[in-house]
């Protein structure tokens, strides 16, 4: 375990204890398309904020609450933004990737089968060892 992180073993979810930390985690779930696994990176009472073209820095789309992120990501990374429409995911990866006891940053980078990619920078803040505060800023390819 990374020393300095707050709570003790007993507090933290045993997927944190795996090696890697949280990096490793969100690879695995990203990789694995496996949504749940990646909101349980999240702690109870977690934040989202993210800025995109359609959620900017004036007006960041905030989510709360471990729940509430659940069926963001579901949203997010499975319907188009604009449209709505479901869309099919073809591969996710982590980019330039790095995780302290306090906090992680990391580059997320979506191709869906249409060939669109979406970029996402995430700077994340932990709680507990789990994120507590994750701000995001988003892009996608033009259509």
């Amino acid at each position: 375990m990374q020393a300095g992180m707050e709570g003790s073993a007993r507090t933290r979810p045993s997927a944190q204890r795996a090696n890697g930390g949280l990096l490793a985690e969100i690879t695995r779930a990203l990789t694995g398309k496996d949504i749940e696994a990646l909101s349980r990176i999240y702690a109870e009472d977690a934040v989202i904020e993210e800025v995109s073209s359609r959620d900017p820095p004036a007006h960041p789309s905030v989510t709360s609450g471990r729940h509430a992120i659940l069926e963001r990501l579901k949203s997010d990374l499975f319907r188009d933004p604009i449209s709505g429409w479901e869309r099919q995911l073809d591969s996710m990866e982590i980019l330039d990737g790095i995780e302290t006891d306090e906090g992680l940053a990391y580059t997320e980078v979506r191709v869906y089968v249409a060939g669109d990619r979406v970029v996402a920078q995430h700077l994340a803040r932990k709680k507990n060892g789990l994120i507590g505060h994750d701000r995001v800023v988003v892009a996608w390819d033009a259509d």
